[in-house]
């Protein structure tokens, strides 16, 4: 294979910009843009976008191959679309996908089973989904040109059922319209984040329905597909002043050396930390979880009234720092970025800094550019407009109206000792922005 230059690979960044929930209103298709980062960090330039296949819903996650060749994204009913890239030609992609089926199940929806994450294993040819609608995970095996060499195996996830404190808080009206109970997603399983630990031998999912961390050695055996993972955390309860019974595990990642696996906790605005034995396959918490938003903002804010955005807050992203010093958590609703300090023994402290606005609102996905740059997807962006008072736009929750609701990618410069984060003035804007990805360093 030809030695590539990987300093130009570094200066590709993929952003896919979408609505969350559905298409939205004026028919705007899901897009994947490809950018590039100049030498001083101050500056997003467009280098390619194109548009993902049609109905393409929820592309929340990629990953790209190490030698910056491919990239595999989520694409709801698609399952996971596997794109060529050009990494000479500043990462250019070529607009023909491979449509990979993550299980053999059918869900009648827009999103079908719903892939939520991804994860390669070293070898590159196994990739993991979490299929977060139909409660299973997915091993499909590659081929060299990313295409599949078998079905799918396919695991369905066990759910103990709704917990008892969830049936007490009620339904809510808009609830009762849908049949959910009022503490959703805990309603069943609902697996949403996967990652496969550096040496190769082990695979771990969270599940945001039931909280439980489950690990699998690989290859994978009989025990997959029974659902019988060779070693299950259950996840900690949530704070008594919290709607949600349990702390909601997301998403999750190992710290570059694979001593530690971190999860952001989407329920209790928590992350946690583990210590992971590499010959066992077993997690033991580094500590008690910490809080990534303050707990007196979180009293100051009534509940909202309707299902499962009853809370001001849900954690969403989690991004470690490759020389694995730090690791940093989104807040979407606080609009924040938490910093924490990952000691030698694993257990996690705030940095100096504490946290930093997102550089927008409803931030999503994170992910590093080296060790210096940590880019932040802003679902939406502030808009001054909304925000005042007694202007023709005008909105408290500082929502723009349709077609003037730009979300951004910010970049930000992390100070590699305090692990603080400064923006480097780099923005680049877009409708709904909620992932992006760079090749891993």
């Amino acid at each position: 294979m030809p030695h590539k230059d990987k300093s130009a690979r570094l200066q590709s960044i993929y952003c896919v910009s979408h609505c969350y929930n559905a298409p939205l209103p004026d028919d705007r298709k899901a897009k994947l843009t490809v950018l590039s980062l100049n030498s001083s960090a101050d500056s997003l330039t467009s280098v390619q976008q194109i548009e993902l296949p049609k109905e393409t819903l929820m592309p929340v996650s990629q990953v790209i191959n190490q030698e910056g060749t491919k990239l595999f994204t989520v694409a709801g009913k698609h399952g996971v679309l596997c794109y060529e890239l050009k990494p000479d030609e500043q990462g250019r992609i070529i607009d023909k996908p491979n449509c990979l089926n993550v299980t053999l199940e059918s869900l009648q929806t827009p999103y079908g089973v719903m892939p939520v994450d991804l994860s390669l294993d070293v070898s590159e040819r196994k990739l993991f989904t979490c299929n977060f609608l139909a409660g299973s995970i997915s091993e499909l095996s590659l081929n060299s040109d990313g295409q599949l060499s078998r079905d799918p195996r396919v695991c369905v996830l066990a759910h103990p059922g709704v917990p008892e404190k969830v049936q007490e808080i009620g339904l809510s009206s808009a609830a009762k319209e849908l049949g959910f109970p009022e503490g959703f997603p805990e309603d069943s399983s609902h697996p949403h984040g996967v990652a496969c630990h550096p040496d190769g031998k082990w695979v771990v999912f969270c599940d945001l329905g039931s909280s439980n961390l489950m690990v699998f050695s690989l290859p994978l055996g009989e025990s997959f597909e029974s659902g019988e993972p060779d070693f299950v955390m259950a996840a900690h309860l949530a704070p008594d002043n919290n709607r949600h019974y349990l702390a909601g595990t997301r998403l999750v990642r190992f710290s570059p050396n694979g001593d530690f696996l971190f999860s952001v906790n989407e329920l209790d605005h928590t992350i946690s930390s583990y210590r992971f034995n590499a010959v066992k396959g077993t997690l033991v918490p580094c500590g008690q979880p910490c809080m990534t938003v303050p707990q007196d903002w979180l009293d100051g804010i009534p509940p909202r009234p309707y299902m499962y955005n009853s809370q001001p807050n849900y954690n969403s992203g989690l991004a470690v720092s490759p020389d694995g010093r730090h690791v940093y958590s989104s807040a979407r609703g606080h609009d924040s970025v938490a910093g924490f300090v990952i000691h030698a023994d694993g257990t996690l402290v705030p940095t100096s800094q504490k946290r930093v606005g997102s550089g927008g609102r409803t931030p999503w996905s994170m992910t590093f550019v080296n060790n210096d740059y940590l880019l932040v997807a802003n679902q939406n962006a502030d808009d001054p407009m909304a925000r005042q008072q007694g202007g023709k736009h005008a909105d408290p929750e500082r929502i723009a109206p349709a077609g003037r609701e730009p979300g951004n990618l910010t970049v930000f410069k992390r100070d590699s000792a305090t692990g603080s984060l400064h923006p480097t003035g780099a923005i680049w804007e877009a409708p709904h922005i909620i992932s992006v990805q760079t090749v891993s360093q």
